[in-house]
Order: C-alpha cells, then sequence, then structure tokens
C-alpha cells in the first residue's frame, strides 16, 4: 500500500546499482528546464524565451562511517574512475514511486570539524531520461 499523507523523508532512500549510499542524512533531487532567447525586435523591448534543455541532479549528504558499506571510500572511487552510475530515488514502499536513471558523481567532499562528526556530500549529475515506476 502506498505511503499516505505526508511522506516521512527518513523512508526516502539513494541507492547506486541497488545498494543503498549508506550513512546519508538528506537527500536533494532537483529539476530544472533551461530557456533560450526568442527575443525580437517586436518584443517591445521585453524578453521572450523559449525551452529549452531539462536537467536533474541528486545531491547527498551523510555521516561518515568507515564500516559503512557503499559511503564516502567507495563513492571516492566512482568519482576519479568517471564512470556512469545506476542510480534510484525510493522508499522502496510498495505503490509509491521509484525513480530510475543514470548519473555521474560530479562532487564529493568530506568535513572534519573540531568535536563535531565527520561529514560528506556529493551531487549525481544525470544524464538521459528518468524512468518513473510504481514500487511493487
Amino acid at each position: 500500500m502506498a505511503t499516505t499523507g505526508i511522506v516521512n523523508g527518513t523512508l526516502m532512500t539513494l541507492s547506486n546499482g541497488g545498494v543503498v549510499i549508506g550513512s546519508t542524512t538528506s537527500h536533494s533531487f532537483s529539476q530544472s528546464m533551461e530557456t533560450r532567447d526568442a527575443t525580437t525586435k517586436s518584443s517591445s523591448g521585453v524578453e521572450e524565451v523559449l525551452e529549452g534543455l531539462i536537467s536533474h541532479e541528486i545531491s547527498f549528504e551523510g555521516l561518515v562511517a568507515w564500516s559503512v558499506a557503499n559511503t564516502y571510500e567507495e563513492l571516492s572511487v566512482i568519482l576519479n574512475a568517471r564512470t556512469v552510475q545506476s542510480l534510484t530515488f525510493s522508499t522502496e514502499v510498495a505503490g509509491d514511486p521509484r525513480y530510475s536513471m543514470s548519473g555521474y558523481l560530479t562532487s564529493l567532499s568530506m568535513e572534519a570539524g573540531l568535536e563535531s562528526s565527520m561529514t560528506f556530500s556529493g551531487t549525481f549529475k544525470v544524464t538521459g531520461a528518468i524512468t518513473v515506476a510504481i514500487v511493487t
């Protein structure tokens, strides 16, 4: 049964190659569309635009834990290999949507503050179309 009411963000996971990225604390999935100029002399000095390229990104943050699989160390290897990854963004609750896509890990950082939990963050830039299916 699909999640009802307002979805608890804790349910949402980001997976790479079918394995959840470990120790994450937040995810952000953004979609945007660029525009292209369509302004002419008859536009009366007002900008006019048309549709352009659509792009998607998934950003994430997490806590560094060396013993957790598919976290900072593995992501660092992926970034340096510069290979496309198979990603899913979903609650994995039956009836909820599952977003599947391919993307490149384009940024990865780690922070270690004084007397603070170490954190990491990164961004995947999606390439190609996104498939949306219902989890069964």
